[in-house]
């Protein structure tokens, strides 16, 4: 019997099920994990380095469910294996998730899923940043629940105001950044996950990159690939110019390192200009 780290009775609430009000307000999950692993290593040398961090990965877990809006607990469960496979020292999970008191009469209704290192398939890491001025926070919020739809959402910036540039007589901006996990290829996420959900929120494009907009939703990262995706350079080339983009980033993840620059973003966003940039936490996404 291989060696198990048992993680138990993870209460989350997430956005879970198919009829209107399981679509409108969150609901109680119950998940309960047990990872396959070989712990003989930090048995032996006692080093952290040598444990699978069951730590970090129930804080990718918490951050994904709260922030997911499928429709089936299945996929929940398929969602929470891939993060606990994402740990190499990882060979298998087992999931269970329970929705309480979903089922008449019944204490709890749920499933059990198995997966293991042959079952992971490979997943793209991208960092997104999003920005707005017109009906800013309703449209960021927007943006982050369609986001969940097609990708599955592993964390999520605070949210900055900031100043408008180039065109100044506009309103300021809200900015925020998304760390989001999908199969899609960086082209194939830009125009069939974000130019759609731009076109869904009422994007307009015009000749000014500057206007004033409902949404725009960027790739800024895309593993540590450096590609051009429609004339777009990733990374981008604002991560080391602007404030509005290196800080939400550097929230998400400060110890990842720029592909091109080699610096961390944390050091990135440590000398940016801050000017005119505020954190604004009465905005919740």
């Amino acid at each position: 019997m291989p060696d198990q780290i048992h993680i138990k009775d993870l209460l989350l609430r997430t956005i879970i099920g198919i009829n209107d009000e399981e679509r409108r307000n969150r609901q109680d999950v119950l998940i309960n994990i047990t990872l396959s692993a070989d712990l003989r290593p930090a048995g032996v040398s006692d080093q952290i380095a040598d444990a699978v961090n069951y730590r970090t990965i129930t804080k990718q877990i918490i951050a994904m469910v709260e922030a997911a809006r499928f429709f089936t607990v299945e996929k929940l469960a398929a969602e929470i294996a891939h993060i606990c496979l994402a740990d190499a020292r990882v060979e298998a999970a087992q999931v269970r998730v329970e929705k309480p008191g979903a089922l008449r009469f019944a204490r709890s209704v749920g499933v059990e899923i198995v997966r293991t290192r042959a079952d992971a398939a490979r997943r793209n890491r991208a960092f997104i940043v999003l920005g707005s001025n017109i009906d800013a926070a309703s449209n960021l919020q927007a943006a982050i629940r369609l986001l969940a739809e097609h990708c599955v959402v592993l964390a999520i910036s605070p949210v900055y105001e900031t100043l408008p540039i180039g065109k100044t007589d506009q309103p300021n901006f809200l900015n925020a950044a998304v760390l989001i996990e999908t199969p899609l290829a960086a082209a194939d996420l830009k125009r069939e996950v974000l130019a759609k959900i731009e076109l869904q929120l009422g994007r307009v494009r015009t000749a000014d990159k500057n206007a004033p907009r409902t949404i725009d939703l960027d790739i800024a990262l895309f593993n540590s690939e450096v590609l051009e995706v429609d004339a777009r350079h990733i990374p981008d080339p604002d991560i080391l110019k602007y404030a509005h983009i290196a800080v939400p980033l550097a929230d998400l993840a400060p110890q990842y390192h720029h592909p091109e620059t080699g610096q961390s973003l944390v050091e990135i966003a440590g000398r940016v200009s801050m000017g005119g940039i505020i954190r604004r936490d009465d905005v919740r996404l």
